[in-house]
């Protein structure tokens, strides 16, 4: 099976993020990968869709935010792309609103999940916005240090803007909050897909086994059930989950109701779950920061194979 890879191009209005997937194109083009685009903007028309030019497959979501008011219709715009054209790469460009961590949780959708990979959060920082942050309002503010906080590679864009005493200061600021990020100061977004580092670092997963994304400060992982669990045990497996687990959506069937697949959500804590008249296949999707993968596997597993010996004993 194919997989595709993804990689998230976010930052504030302004910052560069158009001039910088303009350059990753002419790149990607050097190299002759199948590339396609998918556009996101919060009025009802793309201006950057003239600038990419109909050569490149591309799709656009308009009047809304893939974070939150378009999740569903990213999912089908990326499904479509991967069916339509069967890409190397999808690279998303988000608004300038929006929330990396929501943006990721919106492209790992159940359904399409198993087929995508998820390569990197870029962070495109305008350095002058960044000095003039306090003039916006405090949320506006800390979206700005939510979007440097979850990249997983920021480029410190128009930094011909600032002295060289500013550029530094402002790298320990950076640093102070993403420590982790690989960081590269730029000039109308200048960058080169080697320093991107675009290297395939994920391990592979079949049906068995969990699909891990070390290299993503949020880490994710997709499991895959083969059968079904018993929806009490499965219940309290959830109330003990750890902390660092923000996120689970997807699809599983509980062992006393083999008809319905059920639709199962958890955020903040709180889960919930309802049968689905259509059936789905069986993935489950989590979003998280450092926790135990090989725990979660063995755990999950032990839940499909109690389901299993306790079918074998009823028909006994």
């Amino acid at each position: 099976m194919k997989k595709i890879n993804i990689s998230i191009l976010g930052g504030f209005l302004g910052s560069g993020k158009t001039t910088l997937l303009q350059n990753i194109l002419k790149e990607e083009k050097k190299r002759n990968r199948k590339v396609a685009v998918l556009l996101n903007e919060i009025g009802e028309h793309s201006v950057d869709t003239d600038i990419i030019g109909t050569k490149i497959p591309l799709k656009e979501l308009l009047n809304g935010c893939i974070c939150c008011t378009l999740k569903n219709e990213l999912e089908i715009q990326l499904l479509s792309l991967y069916q339509q054209h069967q890409p190397d790469v999808i690279y998303i460009e988000t608004t300038g609103v929006a929330h990396p961590l929501e943006v990721l949780d919106a492209c790992l959708s159940p359904i399409i999940a198993p087929f995508i990979d998820i390569k990197s959060i870029i962070g495109v920082v305008d350095l002058k916005r960044w000095m003039d942050r306090y003039e916006l309002n405090q949320s506006l503010q800390k979206l700005l240090v939510e979007q440097i906080r979850y990249s997983d590679y920021l480029l410190l864009n128009k930094s011909d803007l600032v002295t060289d005493k500013e550029q530094s200061s402002i790298q320990k600021e950076i640093i102070k909050i993403n420590p982790k990020a690989k960081i590269n100061l730029t000039t109308y977004a200048q960058v080169s897909l080697e320093e991107i580092n675009h290297s395939n670092r994920s391990c592979g997963a079949t049906h068995e086994e969990l699909h891990v994304h070390h290299h993503l400060h949020i880490q994710t992982m997709t499991y895959q059930f083969e059968g079904s669990v018993i929806k009490k045990e499965f219940d309290e497996w959830i109330k003990n989950l750890p902390n660092n687990i923000y996120r689970i959506k997807g699809f599983l069937q509980f062992e006393d109701d083999q008809v319905h697949t059920h639709l199962f959500q958890y955020s903040y804590r709180s889960p919930y779950s309802f049968p689905q008249k259509k059936t789905f296949p069986k993935n489950l999707v989590f979003i998280g920061k450092d926790f135990d993968l090989d725990r979660l596997k063995k755990e999950l597993k032990d839940l499909e194979q109690n389901a299993k010996q306790k079918v074998s004993a009823y028909l006994e």
